[in-house]
């Protein structure tokens, strides 16, 4: 009786069932891996090996290994840290424009009112339509000659001459800042108004009954119940602007005289109309690590907000 006691013993397995578990999972998450891999951190490596080398199409006799001389170069050039700079007020006048307008926006679309889902429908026209075509309207919307915004602030009195919005070095970073603020618009707008529905409405009427105001209760209960979504679609739209150099390279390509030369364009310039790829890569790393001191900066900031207390 021992003896078929033994023989029928179920064997051990070969591994538990916490280690099969965290297999599995890990085999879940590979695809996802493998894509990340191939699409972020492969064209990182590259990018970083292309920097290192003198590789300018036009010159392939020129090809070799200069080390850092690239990043020397980049450190001397004043079209860089001129592009920078725009990069800055690009970036950050643009989102804070999108954040004011869109919360704005998403306030009056959290009201109810006759017609709201049409408007609704309208508000994300903005931002279907593709980034190239938007430059493309909006460039021809400032066209000194014909185009459509002199024409109106002439007839409204506001200008006696027409404006080349986009030729003029003080106007054209203010135009093409506008125009992403117009695109722009919408992002926050559906962000905010998630958000904005997903408050109880209960807060606000027990606020009401106790005598808070209409800013009281914006200020005590909207603010920090949307405080997790402002610092996510606030810190997401400043990577994508940083990043973003549609309007600007079917606007201006960066002029005039680098008026509006951002970081990202002036990469695109170096490495598509140059052909000096092995700047254009020490300039999108450069641009990589500015993004990730920032983000470090702004999440180290940001510490404990994004969770509601």
């Amino acid at each position: 009786m021992t003896t078929l006691a033994l023989g029928t013993r179920r064997a051990r397995p070969l591994i538990s069932a916490r280690t099969r578990k965290l297999l599995i999972g890990y085999c879940y998450l590979m695809p996802a891996a493998l894509c990340m891999l191939a699409t972020v951190v492969v064209p990182i490596g590259m990018a970083i090996k292309m920097s290192l080398y003198n590789d300018i199409l036009y010159k392939p006799q020129d090809y070799r290994f200069i080390g850092l001389g690239n990043y020397f170069r980049l450190a001397a050039d004043p079209v860089f840290w001129l592009s920078l700079w725009n990069s800055c007020v690009w970036v950050f006048g643009s989102v804070a424009l999108q954040f004011v307008f869109g919360f704005a926006a998403a306030l009056l679309l959290n009201q109810a009112f006759r017609g709201r889902a049409l408007v609704r429908t309208l508000t994300l026209l903005p931002w279907i339509i593709p980034g190239v075509v938007v430059g493309l309207i909006w460039e021809w919307l400032y066209q000194p000659n014909y185009g459509v915004i002199n024409d109106l602030l002439i007839k409204a009195g506001w200008l006696h001459d027409r404006i080349a919005w986009l030729s003029t070095p003080d106007l054209a970073m203010a135009a093409v800042v506008f125009t992403n603020v117009w695109r722009g618009i919408p992002f926050f707008t559906i962000m905010l108004l998630a958000g904005l529905q997903a408050v109880p409405a209960e807060l606000y009427e027990a606020a009401h009954v106790d005598g808070a105001s209409v800013f009281g209760r914006f200020r005590h209960i909207t603010l920090p119940l949307l405080r997790p979504i402002i610092v996510v679609a606030t810190a997401t739209r400043i990577i994508w602007t940083f990043n973003y150099a549609d309007l600007i390279f079917v606007m201006t390509n960066g002029g005039p005289a680098n008026a509006t030369q951002i970081t990202s364009t002036y990469t695109l310039l170096q490495a598509y109309s140059n052909l000096d790829f092995g700047y254009a890569g020490a300039l999108s790393v450069v641009l990589l690590l500015v993004m990730l001191v920032f983000t470090a900066a702004y999440l180290r900031i940001t510490r404990g907000v994004e969770e509601i207390a």
